[in-house]
């Protein structure tokens, strides 16, 4: 009974399309064609970041970004992009990356929710945590961002917690206020 229920747990799991810098990975997009792939960190030499590496057609081990603790890879539909979501303990960014051998314009969409969250209510003088969730409008990539932290008013007292939304412009690399991002859920 004990194997059942543990097998049923394991198949009710989500995959995970993440890479651990402890244990390193690999992604592969839906058509098989490109890979983000990680080696393990070495905590016991200098190298104690990850680095996130992609292979495709006609790239070889391109170097994407170094990560401490862990990565979620998403692949956009119908886009030449890859998403890495960088995950530490209390903090997440998002990050496009151009999947071919050289990057290709400049990515603005971390610097968009940073600016969009900071014009949100309530104002907060310091940050404790953000979290970052994917989801979908049609074929478009949302992402809703929490945040929480002690609000400007006061130098002390609780923590209070802001949400925003943002649309995913994949071409541009640029992140657009939004009202909701249906299918993204931060618990």
């Amino acid at each position: 009974m004990v194997k059942l229920l543990l097998a049923l747990a394991i198949a009710a799991a989500p995959a995970s399309d993440g890479i651990s810098a402890f244990a390193g990975g690999r992604v592969t997009s839906p058509d098989g064609k490109w890979a983000v792939w990680a080696a393990p960190a070495d905590a016991d030499t200098e190298r104690k970041a990850a680095v996130a590496r992609l292979n495709g057609p006609g790239v070889r081990d391109r170097e994407l970004m170094r990560f401490a603790r862990e990565i979620d890879v998403s692949w956009p539909a119908a886009s030449d992009k890859v998403l890495l979501i960088q995950r530490n303990a209390r903090f997440a960014e998002i990050y496009a990356f151009t999947l071919g051998p050289s990057e290709v314009g400049v990515d603005r969409i971390q610097s968009d929710l940073d600016r969009g969250m900071a014009g949100r209510s309530p104002k907060l003088a310091s940050i404790a945590n953000r979290r970052i969730a994917l989801g979908k409008i049609g074929a478009d990539t949302c992402v809703l961002v929490a945040e929480s932290g002690l609000p400007s008013e006061r130098g002390d007292g609780s923590i209070v917690p802001r949400r925003g939304a943002f649309l995913l412009d994949m071409i541009e690399r640029r992140a657009m206020a939004i009202d909701d991002c249906p299918g993204a859920r931060i618990d």
